[in-house]
């Protein structure tokens, strides 16, 4: 049994525009000034579970070059490049055949790329405790996040009885899985104290994917298992490209963890953060008296609990409130704070 770890590294975060503007995935972004990628930064967190031999990255090929200067220690081999996005049920299934071509008893650790997670040891030792739980139980393990406000954007994990208990960390059994609920549904969630936000963090045996996709989503199974004999063959790209668009376009959450039942989930206590939103991605910075949030040279006059990034150029405002000033070389956003989730719909219309 080996550990593999894939970094799933495709979304545009088109919720943090003017940044992404160019169709950058989010992962390939750094938002503080350490210059370093939220996808370096993963990879650095992986490589104290596993070595970089056993590290895959799955991203969209228009974004190669961009991937390859990412991920320069990694063997190019190990990046997985998607003809199309069709979703996260397509691309771990499909980055899941080659590590499983490489070793079928394979566990492997799923997780986005562009999260950020300040406590690397601690980490590390969840990661071990998961790894070791899913052999052992055949399982899929899950790590669940303490919410903090009743957000709509994060699937749920109703949390059961307690499974065991192994150096002070916890594992409970899990009674539900909800992807994304409504603004009610999420309140209600929260309110209960016994849901944890999802991470998007799974880790499992390679051979119960497989398993769970053919009892499942059996279309899906059938177009992977044509692409899995064509691996290693002169016509592997040729397939990939005609069967890889026929997958719908689902995540794994839907189509998988919603419906399996034997689901393990740890709660991670560590300083985790999706970085989805502007809002998010403030909490990581500078803040002043005002509670205004700042990346760059910022000089304020009597404003209060406004974000602003702005790197390249000096920013200053006066006698504003709860404003977002994004500024970038690919475009100025100014918006409210309590309409930040309208950036996905703006971006749409263009």
């Amino acid at each position: 049994m080996s550990v593999f770890a894939l970094i799933l590294a495709g979304g545009l975060g088109t919720r943090l525009w003017p940044l992404t503007a160019n169709n950058t995935p989010k992962a390939f972004l750094s938002f503080d000034n350490s210059k370093l990628s939220l996808l370096q930064r993963t990879i650095i967190r992986v490589e104290k579970v596993t070595s970089n031999e056993r590290i895959y990255i799955s991203a969209g090929k228009i974004h190669k070059e961009a991937l390859y200067q990412q991920a320069q220690d990694l063997p190019e081999n190990n990046i997985i490049l998607e003809p199309l996005p069709r979703g996260t049920l397509a691309c771990i299934g499909l980055s899941s055949l080659y590590i499983k071509k490489q070793d079928p008893s394979a566990i492997i650790i799923s997780m986005p790329g562009e999260q950020l997670i300040q406590n690397d040891d601690l980490f590390q030792k969840i990661m071990l405790l998961a790894v070791e739980a899913a052999k052992k139980h055949n399982t899929i393990i899950t790590l669940g996040i303490k919410p903090s406000f009743p957000e709509t954007r994060f699937g749920y994990i109703h949390i059961g009885e307690k499974s065991f208990c192994k150096d002070n960390m916890e594992v409970f059994e899990s009674l539900g899985f909800t992807e994304k609920p409504d603004e009610k549904k999420a309140l209600e969630f929260f309110n209960s104290r016994t849901y944890l936000w999802n991470s998007g963090i799974y880790i499992f045996p390679v051979s119960l994917l497989f398993k769970l996709i053919h009892d499942l989503v059996p279309n899906v199974y059938n177009i992977l298992s044509e692409i899995e004999v064509c691996i290693g063959t002169p016509n592997e790209s040729e397939v990939i490209e005609r069967l890889y668009p026929e997958i719908p376009n689902i995540s794994i959450d839907y189509a998988i963890m919603e419906k399996y039942k034997d689901m393990l989930v740890i709660p991670a206590n560590m300083d985790w953060n999706d970085m989805g939103t502007w809002a998010e991605v403030a909490e990581t910075w500078d803040s002043d008296s005002n509670n205004n949030s700042y990346l760059g040279e910022y000089i304020n006059l009597d404003s209060n609990e406004c974000i602003i990034y702005s790197p390249n150029i000096p920013v200053t405002t006066i006698g504003i409130q709860g404003l977002i000033i994004i500024n970038t070389p690919n475009g100025l956003l100014v918006c409210p704070k309590d309409r930040v989730d309208e950036i996905k719909a703006l971006i749409q219309k263009q």
